[in-house]
């Protein structure tokens, strides 16, 4: 596509509402612009890189053997109520009636619906261990929404579900998700540090959360640095092997690093020496959770002969995962790579050179180029 076809809308000038450096650039180079507080239209260059983020998300949930599904945003209050989490959940879901007068919600998770559609159509135990995710924009009404896309209202999220038999088996699948983040993460060029958290709102009790260290993070990061020098893609996991994908599992995590709602200063001093601790900020770009039985047995998704077994969540924000591109804990711009970038190749032709023979290149040039990138050629 021509430059003069191609619809950029930059801005010369800083909006005054961007506080952080990716919000800046984002509305600058003409990859989104603000509906309203929290809430963003994302234009072609941005919504280019939103998608090829998406497919490696795609690809590394495939690979784990997650399968992928689309559930409705606009869900049933029945089901929430059901759960006990429709009046639990808070102001954060905005409620909505339609015109038969019956209570629905924009899906802030998805963990109702989907234990529903599990419960539906599995008819024995036979048919576990499953893993079922989706690409999917949910709302929470947020009551300071700011950073631009990092901590918006409306956001485009995956989210995975898994169903298992017994502890054992559940624990696997909480494996082989923790291993498929870092893989993710890894692949689009973040250094993402897992680290103990609590459940909220999801519940359970057993947790990890994924942050990106930066200076406009708003989680405090108590950690070890050797946890930011593990080279995940220079390894093969099997996800086959279940002591292969525990032994990834216990190398990320026996290196101190918190979250302050986990914090303890006493054991991050006697566990890590002086000059390998990290004090800073993260920004939280995924989160896991084993939350057992707390949503399959009051939906009836639990079989007769296995009742003890149990559910996971595992959510991935890929719009902080776009905002994170500002600066890391260091100062340093984040550079995303071609592989994420909205335009593969341009091809610019000299000022003084005549039209004529700017033309001319540019025609020569054209078919090769978009043989060697069709969907990132920009001519």
């Amino acid at each position: 596509m021509r430059r003069t076809r191609l619809f950029l809308p930059t801005l010369k000038d800083v909006p005054s509402e961007a506080q952080i450096v990716s919000h800046r650039l984002m509305l600058r180079a003409g990859m989104v612009q603000q509906a309203s507080a929290g809430i963003y239209s994302w234009l072609p260059l941005g919504f280019r890189v939103l998608k090829k983020i998406e497919q490696v998300v795609r690809e590394e949930q495939d690979r784990a053997g997650a399968q992928e599904v689309l559930m409705p945003t606009v869900q049933s209050a029945d089901l929430w109520r059901r759960s006990g989490r429709y009046d639990d959940y808070g102001p954060e879901m905005l409620r909505i009636r339609d015109r038969h007068d019956r209570d629905m919600l924009y899906g802030p998770t998805n963990e109702e619906q989907v234990t529903e559609i599990f419960a539906t159509h599995i008819r024995s135990y036979r048919d576990l261990p499953k893993m079922l995710y989706h690409i999917q924009w949910k709302f929470r009404d947020e009551v300071r929404p700011r950073f631009g896309v990092m901590r918006g209202r409306e956001f485009l999220m995956k989210d995975n579900y898994s169903f298992d038999l017994d502890f054992e088996s559940a624990r696997l699948s909480y494996d082989k998700m923790f291993v498929s983040y870092l893989r993710t993460f890894a692949r689009l060029g973040l250094k993402a540090v897992p680290m103990e958290a609590e459940s909220g709102p999801i519940g359970g009790n057993l947790s990890h959360e994924f942050l990106i260290l930066a200076d406009t993070g708003e989680s405090s990061v108590y950690c070890d640095r050797d946890c930011v020098e593990f080279d995940m893609l220079a390894r093969e996991v099997d996800y086959e092997n279940p002591d292969a994908v525990r032994a990834v599992v216990e190398e990320f995590t026996r290196p101190y690093a918190r979250t302050d709602e986990k914090h303890d200063e006493a054991a991050f001093e006697a566990e890590v020496p002086p000059e390998r601790r990290y004090v800073g900020r993260g920004i939280e770009v995924g989160h896991i959770f084993y939350f057992g039985t707390k949503y399959s047995e009051p939906l009836g998704a639990s079989h007769r002969r296995r009742r003890r077994g149990g559910s996971g969540a595992y959510g991935l924000l890929r719009r902080r995962r776009f905002a994170a591109g500002g600066r890391g804990d260091r100062g340093q711009p984040r550079r995303a790579g071609h592989r994420l970038a909205g335009v593969g190749c341009a091809l610019r032709g000299r000022d003084r050179e005549p039209a004529p023979g700017r033309r001319a290149l540019r025609q020569r040039l054209r078919r090769p180029l978009r043989q060697a990138c069709p969907s990132r050629a920009a001519l």
